[in-house]
């Protein structure tokens, strides 16, 4: 068969021109075959590749998802419904929290009577901060959402009672100036009928923890823009009102107000190294960032 083959190859112009497309047909393939296994090797190299900031389609971040360059300390909580957040496993707390807030989330339902509760949503191999780690710390479990702020159903305050939702504040801070705000925020959702956009956290330079597990917040920010109700993203211009503080966390502010601790969004970004409201259109976030609240809640532009 091999030489009636070999015959028919010497004397048929047409069968050698078949073979010779077969082969090169089967020489393409193969190198194709190799190229794609040398190109998978180089592009999974990079362990960096495995972390993104993700587009979360939730109305908390709906002015965008704050970015730091470095997303491989940031670990999303995006599917609760009362709030979206950045978690650092190596802090034990959060980057940042983010939630939406208006006269809705507000009720009746009164504040939740147990103990802070272990957050059950963390990735396994994380450390879940306890109440009692807390306990005799000198801190109080400073809330980011505030237990009032979601109010509507029982299962949206326990919500805010979950430890990631904790930084450690002392009470001077947590029960003077920071509330102080959220009363405010408060009174813009139920007398002027306003839509906030909030973001909060903590900085961390010194490098302090609570039995060396919680990291200690040195600061902490608070960043509200202030919409008329049911306005979002497209409704941000370059006039709209926005609300950046920076506390520091210590004693003896307890009678101080939130006006003392106005800055800019400019600021608490480089201070967090995040880059916050990147959903907005360039301009429109440079000039916003750019302002400060005066005392008569009018943002005022500060010189670069």
């Amino acid at each position: 068969m091999a030489q009636d083959l070999m015959a028919r190859f010497k004397e048929d112009k047409k069968f050698r021109s078949n073979v010779y497309f077969t082969f090169f047909l089967i020489a393409i393939f193969f190198g194709v075959f190799i190229h794609s296994c040398t190109y998978n090797n180089d592009t999974v190299s990079n362990p960096q590749d495995e972390y993104k900031t993700p587009k979360i389609n939730s109305i908390h971040v709906a002015l965008g998802v704050p970015e730091d360059g470095t997303p491989s300390d940031d670990w999303w909580l995006e599917t609760r419904a009362q709030y979206v957040l950045s978690y650092n496993k190596d802090l034990n707390v959060a980057n940042w929290v983010a939630w939406n807030l208006d006269a809705n989330w507000y009720g009746e339902v009164e504040r939740f009577g147990g103990n802070f509760k272990e957050d059950p949503m963390l990735p396994n191999g994380y450390y879940r901060v306890k109440h009692s780690d807390y306990t005799n710390s000198g801190y109080s479990r400073g809330h980011m959402v505030r237990s009032e702020e979601r109010t509507a159903t029982t299962d949206d305050n326990i919500s805010t009672f979950y430890m990631t939702n904790i930084l450690p504040q002392y009470q001077d801070l947590n029960g003077g100036p920071w509330l102080d705000l959220e009363y405010y925020c408060e009174d813009l959702c139920k007398k002027q009928n306003k839509e906030l956009f909030v973001i909060a956290g903590g900085t961390f330079k010194s490098g302090n923890k609570i039995n060396g597990l919680v990291a200690i917040p040195d600061s902490c920010f608070k960043i509200i823009v202030i919409l008329d109700r049911d306005k979002g993203l497209r409704n941000v211009d370059k006039n709209t009102q926005v609300i950046a503080v920076m506390m520091p966390n210590i004693t003896g502010i307890i009678k101080k107000n939130w006006q003392e601790y106005t800055t800019t969004v400019d600021a608490i970004e480089l201070s967090t190294k995040y880059d916050f409201l990147n959903s907005l259109p360039k301009g429109i976030q440079e000039v916003i960032e750019s302002k400060r609240v005066s005392s008569f809640g009018i943002n005022k532009k500060v010189a670069a």
